[in-house]
């Protein structure tokens, strides 16, 4: 009975180490969050009509040739990548919210399962609900004036991360051709490169070295 009950810790200790593993990255949004509420909610935004017209004119103020950068709010930001990207079929524009980090963005949204394609929908564990989250995180860098690339390193439905090969499907059924793991966004052309931080995104015209 004793090695039964050793037995039984032993798997209680590694399912424990697996989700932590699985889910370190909310563990530690969370902390922070309790230890940084001003700070953790300013690097949320979310899309919005006058987030996008204040985005434009920062990226106009560009043109003059006594100004090289400017720095977008979180919510500038999220309003011109929900303006640049599909996600996915069925994700609504005011379900988006986008959290800054170090050169990465985490992305929430939700998502009509029902206008899914049914290639897209065997991409779901479990049967899917009738409107799902889905968290995407990863890296976003600048490829040209105008455009960038998110590299998808997590993303995750109804909670339930997905693997590796799975996230390369679910990008290049997005794209329709093979995209290693990597989703195209359209920027204004006035972006000729950018830099990611918590604090806010600096936008550089074309030519200025970050």
């Amino acid at each position: 009975m004793r090695c039964f009950g050793r037995l039984i810790l032993f798997v209680f200790l590694l399912i424990a180490a697996a989700a932590a593993w699985l889910y370190h990255d909310d563990l530690r949004r969370w902390a922070d969050q309790q230890l940084h509420p001003a700070a953790a909610a300013a690097r949320v935004g979310h899309p919005s009509p006058g987030a996008l017209h204040s985005a434009m004119a920062k990226l106009d103020s560009l043109q003059s040739p006594r100004r090289d950068s400017v720095v977008l709010t979180a919510n500038e930001m999220a309003s011109l990548l929900a303006q640049g990207t599909v996600l996915l079929p069925g994700t609504t524009r005011d379900s988006i919210s986008i959290e800054l980090g170090d050169r990465t963005t985490r992305i929430r949204t939700l998502i009509d399962s029902a206008s899914i394609p049914a290639r897209w929908r065997g991409l779901i564990p479990g049967r899917p609900e009738r409107f799902e989250e889905v968290i995407i995180r990863g890296a976003l860098t600048p490829v040209r004036a105008g455009l960038a690339e998110l590299e998808l390193q997590h993303v995750s439905v109804h909670g339930i991360p997905l693997p590796s090969d799975v996230i390369a499907r679910f990008a290049t059924n997005a794209t329709g051709r093979g995209s290693e793991g990597r989703l195209e966004v359209v920027l204004p052309p006035t972006v000729g490169g950018f830099r990611i931080r918590p604090e806010g995104v600096a936008i550089y015209r074309q030519g200025v070295m970050k």
